[in-house]
């Protein structure tokens, strides 16, 4: 298992607090518009192409902050989007807020539960397991709502609350690090579902931005691929579970 040394261990900043926070909140600004209609509700709906690859069963990923310039940290901002076959509004919901399940759904998820809900409001909290060459455990609290719309379309939008970075993993001195004192491997993290459906099931896309730590230099050559590829292959690895779930069913 490598992590960083000690000596490297980072410190979540105010203005890199505040740089997510306005990022996200250009996020649902965006979405807020593509549920008026004033933009196309999915993203995949404005490439042609990618939509009948979805169609035909593959996994399109791609990511939106190519160029990012946070100061401070990493803001990480991928899209992914599948099409499940026979499928409903209802369902898909159904299972993405089924928080008790999610660790027997899930691989990275090792711990779920649902703490709270009222009406469209959930409160959840889930432990996370991540491994590419580093292994990150994380316990993650979460705030979400769903939001159904004319046409047979909906929203959940999941924002973190609290994450703590789970220290010596396992062992009797296992500990939470405070919050924004760890390694820096998750600060935050929102999710923005989408879903449309269609006559012949749902088209889903998820959305994931999330923020870690900056790299220093001398190991950004060996650490930062493999932090940047983390959200994505976390996204892939949850789109690709939920095909297979509804599929079995």
């Amino acid at each position: 298992m490598l992590l960083f040394p000690p000596a490297l261990a980072s410190t979540l900043q105010k203005q890199t607090a505040e740089a997510f926070s306005l990022y996200t909140s250009r996020v649902e600004r965006e979405l807020d518009k593509r549920a008026s209609g004033e933009l196309p509700f999915l993203r995949i709906e404005e490439s042609p192409d990618s939509l009948s690859r979805i169609k035909r069963g593959e996994t399109v990923i791609k990511p939106l902050n190519k160029e990012d310039k946070t100061p401070d940290g990493i803001i990480h901002d991928w899209v992914g989007s599948i099409f499940i076959p026979q499928s409903n509004l209802d369902e898909i919901i159904g299972i993405l807020t089924d928080y008790e399940s999610h660790k027997l759904v899930f691989d990275e998820v090792i711990d779920s539960r649902l703490i709270r809900k009222s009406g469209n409001q959930l409160e959840s909290y889930l432990r996370f397991k991540k491994k590419e060459i580093l292994t990150v455990v994380t316990d993650t609290w979460y705030r979400a709502e769903h939001r159904y719309y004319p046409g047979k379309k909906a929203h959940l939008i999941s924002r973190s609350t609290r994450i703590n970075e789970v220290e010596n993993f396992g062992q009797k001195d296992e500990r939470l690090k405070p919050e924004g004192e760890d390694n820096g491997f998750l600060w935050r993290m929102n999710t923005y579902w989408s879903l449309l459906e269609t006559g012949d099931g749902i088209i889903l896309e998820c959305r994931s931005v999330s923020l870690s730590r900056d790299i220093p230099f001398g190991l950004n050559l060996i650490i930062k691929p493999i932090v940047s590829r983390m959200p994505r292959k976390s996204l892939e690895k949850t789109l690709e579970t939920l095909k297979e779930l509804t599929i079995d069913d």
